[in-house]
């Protein structure tokens, strides 16, 4: 049998009295004993086959497991956004996530990342800042995650990069991902001059770098010579 079958939809379909099974099996297993070596409960076992099926973009599949699942917590909540949001349906992941918020599970700080990365992908400014103001509400304001999810965002999504810029300069540990998202947000922009103005910066307080960080920083110098041949 081909790869491509076993991976087909219809398999998948068939398999799923078994999952739901098994499911009840373990979730019998955790409640009637008290044993250290115990199965999985449903919970994880399910989080996980939502990101297997996620990662494969079978995003239908993933979608209703996550509905079949009598408990969810906020890291299968967080699976399915990611999923939405890997396979690009952003709007469905805005309402996942708005879904999360209204049953009261608190997000952490890659629900918030996944969420933004939706907001991203609609270009919805105001669905961003409304992540923005959950993220300090939570105090993720230190995140990483949630900071870098935050540049990206402001970057594809408002008119300049002072809104990005902003939150760059509030992270107090950059790493490698912050400088190449800032670099990025200026070189798509078609502004290589303000790209290659951080790669700068970047080399002159000895932060850590990347291959993306050069690549960009490379794309950036093209930009830049085309701007100043045409004034």
């Amino acid at each position: 049998m081909s790869t491509k079958r076993l991976l087909s939809t219809a398999d998948f379909h068939a398999i799923r009295p078994i999952i739901r099974n098994s499911f009840q099996w373990a979730h019998n297993s955790t409640t009637q004993s008290n044993s250290p070596f115990l199965p999985k409960g449903p919970s994880v076992l399910a989080t996980n086959l939502i990101k297997s099926y996620s990662e494969r973009g079978l995003i239908k599949e993933a979608r209703t497991l996550f509905d079949e699942m009598p408990e969810r917590d906020v890291v299968a909540w967080t699976a399915m956004i990611a999923g939405y949001t890997s396979c690009n349906h952003y709007s469905h992941a805005w309402v996942v996530f708005c879904d999360m918020v209204r049953n009261g599970i608190e997000p952490n700080d890659f629900t918030l990342s996944s969420a933004l990365k939706g907001c991203k992908g609609m270009k919805a400014l105001s669905y961003g800042t409304l992540v923005h103001g959950l993220a300090i509400k939570h105090g993720m304001k230190e995140s990483m995650y949630v900071n870098n999810a935050l540049m990206d965002m402001y970057a594809t999504c408002c008119v300049s990069m002072d809104e990005a810029c902003m939150v760059f300069q509030e992270i107090h540990a950059k790493n490698a991902v912050s400088w190449t998202t800032l670099i990025t947000g200026y070189t798509h922009r078609g502004d290589g001059y303000g790209g290659l103005r951080v790669f700068r910066q970047m080399l002159l307080e000895e932060a850590e770098l990347n291959p993306f960080s050069f690549s960009i920083a490379v794309r950036a110098s093209p930009q830049l010579a085309h701007t100043l041949w045409a004034s």
